[in-house]
């Protein structure tokens, strides 16, 4: 199972408090089930390639940011000039503590 990471506090804790997140990668890669330290296994879906901070517009409520400019920021901080994806990352198992 491959490890997939969360760097920003907030958007691991919407994961943790919603059970889904919304989040934004600079690798394309299949859907599958993940291990999110500090959560556990969570299953990650590719939606889409993002092209513009308004391809995530529909998505910012749970996303773990407040508005899409803030999450649009920490994109380009991430990302830079790579292709973005989109993934919905939901929780399977928790890990209990």
């Amino acid at each position: 199972m491959k490890k997939m990471e969360f760097r920003v506090r907030q958007v691991r804790e919407c994961l943790l408090r919603e059970g889904r997140v919304y989040t934004v990668r600079g690798y394309d890669m299949y859907s599958e089930y993940v291990w999110v330290d500090a959560v556990g296994r969570c299953f990650r879906r590719q939606v889409m390639e993002v092209k513009c901070k308004e391809d995530l517009v529909k998505f910012v409520r749970w996303s773990g940011f407040s508005c899409v400019d803030e999450w649009w920021r920490a994109v380009e901080g991430f990302c830079g000039v790579r292709k973005k994806w989109l993934y919905y990352v939901f929780l399977r198992n928790k890990v209990a503590g």
